[in-house]
């Protein structure tokens, strides 16, 4: 009764999918996942980060003015000595000072190149985050698709066997097959049905995975995302070259040229850390207004301009400069091997996914003749059966092994998609076309 109960829910989910109000295709999840996708819109946020910091350090080559105030008001007991009014109750100054970088030592000027070089580096990153985005719904899409056309398969087994079962239980009655028949197509048909719940269920966690990885939320108490997604475990045979695909991988992967992008980063950096022993050279202007404390002095305030040039020269600093000098260096040299475990880590991925690309290929072409065979074999024994030249047990094991070789297939088009998705990643082909955020869903 729990079974049956379970495989009615569960044969009630593609109804409820076919039910929901939006169709999205391959090309409406990346446009919705480029939107709503946490990471992408952290990634994106850091390049508003790295452009603030220009900003910052932009301020270094701008001058600086600054105004100061200052006003006290005495008690007339402290304002009169000896009976003598020494100061006045009331004394207040005024300033203004305009101060500006005349010589850095390189240090203001590779800041900026170092805040630029950083707004590329997230640049980079943040296509890097639109490309794993990309790979990842589209491994959940294909996921979709491979358990919904997998669940399809199971559910016509079962109606299969199940009509199978009836077809056994009408030749029991009319006493031409005996009870063994009817035992057997029943276990077969029992053995089938958990595969389709299981099939059904992981349907459910495909569609719930990519409605994660676009960024989707669910409202409280909803079992699924309220859209279904069109499309087919299309094969569509490409022809890829090792060389040429590592060479695509060497010069477009934006993980690598962030990491350049790092070393030329800490080079910089050197430059800046150098000129703590080097001479700076600003200059100052500036306009002043005060009142003489002592009125015996005078009445009248005071006001005036003062302009000049202020020279500082660290000559030694307890080695502290060379030490951070050292410390750039180090990193610089660590990013270097930074550098080269990402370019091994890109190489990898590219002869991965060709070779998973070629497994796939194989399994298509042999399981696809199979499959062939499998729906040959089972049209014959079927035939055999009805004329009384084969057995049950060759019927049912027909049944089976149809079901098995289009799973087989259907596995290899599901492995061949993902194996093209990760070639795509690992050589950093993503068109930025595919995931702007334009278009709108389609409406069924």
């Amino acid at each position: 009764m729990q079974f049956r109960l379970l495989f009615g829910v569960l044969l009630l989910l593609p109804a409820t999918l076919a039910g929901a109000e939006l169709r999205y295709s391959l090309r409406d999840c990346l446009e919705l996942a480029r939107q709503q996708n946490p990471d992408a819109q952290i990634a994106a946020k850091q390049i508003d980060l790295a452009r603030a910091n220009i900003t910052t350090a932009r301020a270094g080559a701008i001058p600086t003015l600054r105004t100061d105030g200052y006003f006290q008001e005495r008690q007339q007991s402290l304002a009169t000595s000896g009976g003598i009014n020494t100061n006045r109750p009331q004394d207040y100054t005024v300033s203004a000072s305009l101060t500006q970088s005349l010589y850095s030592a390189g240090a203001v000027r590779e800041r900026i190149a170092i805040a630029r070089t950083g707004e590329q580096i997230a640049t980079k990153n943040f296509l890097a985050a639109i490309e794993t985005m990309t790979l990842n719904v589209k491994l959940a899409f294909y996921r979709v698709l491979f358990a919904d056309a997998s669940a399809r398969v199971r559910r016509e087994a079962v109606q299969l066997l199940e009509s199978q079962l009836r077809d056994q239980q009408d030749r029991l009655r009319a006493g031409t097959v005996a009870t063994l028949n009817v035992s057997r197509a029943q276990v077969t048909l029992s053995n089938e049905r958990p595969l389709l719940y299981q099939a059904e269920a992981d349907r459910a966690t495909a569609y719930l995975q990519l409605a994660q990885v676009m960024g989707v939320t669910l409202k409280p108490g909803q079992r699924l995302p309220n859209f279904v997604i069109s499309g087919a475990l299309d094969y569509t045979p490409r022809r890829y070259e090792l060389n040429d695909c590592l060479a695509r991988a060497m010069s477009t992967r934006p993980e690598l040229e962030a990491r350049r992008l790092d070393i030329e980063v800490f080079e910089r950096q050197t430059i800046v850390e150098k000129s703590g022993t080097r001479p700076q050279v600003n200059g100052f202007a500036g306009y002043q207004l005060f009142s003489e404390p002592n009125p015996a002095v005078s009445k009248e305030y005071f006001s005036g301009y003062t302009i000049g040039i202020n020279a500082t020269w660290t000559l030694f600093d307890g080695l502290a400069t060379p030490g951070r000098v050292r410390a750039v260096q180090a990193r610089g040299a660590a990013a270097r091997q930074v550098l080269r475990a990402t370019e091994l880590a890109v190489e990898t991925d590219v002869r991965t996914a060709l070779e998973s690309l070629r497994q796939a290929e194989e399994t298509i072409r042999g399981q696809s003749q199979n499959a062939n065979l499998a729906n040959e074999s089972l049209r014959l024994a079927t035939g055999n059966f009805d004329a009384g030249l084969a057995g049950q047990l060759d019927l049912l094991q027909g049944q089976v092994d149809l079901t098995r070789a289009r799973l087989l297939e259907l596995a290899g088009r599901y492995g061949y998609l993902n194996a093209v998705a990760r070639l795509e990643r690992a050589m950093g082909s993503v068109d930025p076309k595919v995931v702007a955020p334009t278009a709108k869903p389609n409406r069924k």
